[in-house]
């Protein structure tokens, strides 16, 4: 396989290619790049994480940050990156607290492309958040924008077919990363927020172009995000945690619909949309278009 000069994460391979009993014979076809990335902290291995080796450190901020290693971005002292035949390796030093909680929290396995808490040696991350406090609604032309964003900067996916997506919006500025697995976009994209100096709960809303699972809205809770937006469907867990911490959740984001699985009262509609029966009706949050980030 030869990498594409231009795009990272894209590589090159000879196919076959049939259509029926028509044969095109060999031809070389885009595909998405997955690799092994080690994540060392201070010479102990944290965890074995299959991803796109493409927006390196903006995953290991946000990871960190959703295990709850990272308190700041400035917890991280320094990254370094060493590639091999095998996979990927990035070697941090954090400061002494957070070196802490990562020796507390470590993974005992690898973590595949599809699965986010593969290895986790305990029940520590069904734990449940905090509520979200955020009040403020958020217009369905808002999220129409959104997903309409989200699909026009998949960058990876448009040349490769193959690379899943995640939008962070706030109400002037968005920012999207790709990944071979769902959970490391959303990964991907909380740490590009934290080192472009977001804070969280500074972000509106997260589209994913994926299903929503338990692993996506524990990290959006994790991050202060009211209202995850998904185009496919939602699990039971990830509508449960929704429902007990006040996470508005959606599904099936398609040609204009929306099915929304808990909290519909944050969602702007019409004069007669639901109301929040503790705060009554607080101010719709308008986001008309997103800026590229």
């Amino acid at each position: 396989m030869n990498r594409d000069p231009h795009i990272s994460g894209v590589l090159w391979s000879p196919a076959h290619c049939l259509d029926n009993d028509r044969d095109f014979g060999m031809r070389e076809e885009a595909i998405l790049e997955e690799a092994a990335v080690s994540i060392v902290i201070h010479g102990a291995v944290y965890g074995v994480m299959m991803l796109t080796p493409h927006d390196l450190e903006d995953f290991v901020t946000g990871f960190l940050w959703t295990e709850d290693v990272l308190r700041s971005p400035a917890d991280i002292l320094a990254c370094e990156r060493e590639s091999g035949a095998e996979g990927e390796a990035l070697y941090l030093q954090l400061r002494a607290e957070a070196a802490e909680r990562a020796k507390a929290r470590h993974r005992c396995l690898p973590g595949a492309s599809a699965c986010g808490l593969c290895g986790v040696p305990d029940f520590r991350g069904l734990q449940p958040f905090p509520p979200i406090r955020d009040d403020r609604r958020i217009s369905c032309t808002a999220i129409a924008q959104a997903l309409k964003h989200l699909c026009a900067e998949q960058r990876l996916n448009h040349h490769t077919g193959t690379a899943h997506a995640a939008c962070l919006c706030t109400e002037d500025a968005a920012i999207v990363r790709e990944d071979i697995g769902r959970h490391n976009a959303v990964d991907k994209a909380i740490g590009a927020a934290l080192r472009q100096g977001w804070r969280s709960g500074q972000a509106r809303l997260l589209t994913v172009s994926s299903r929503l699972s338990f692993e996506i809205a524990q990290k959006a809770l994790s991050f202060g995000i009211p209202t995850v937006v998904a185009v496919s469907g939602i699990s039971s867990l990830a509508i449960q945690l929704a429902q007990n911490c006040g996470l508005t959740v959606i599904g099936y984001a398609r040609n204009g619909r929306l099915t929304v699985y808990a909290n519909a009262w944050r969602l702007a509609q019409s004069d007669s949309r639901p109301k929040d029966p503790d705060t009554g009706t607080p101010s719709v949050l308008e986001m008309p278009r997103c800026a590229g980030g």
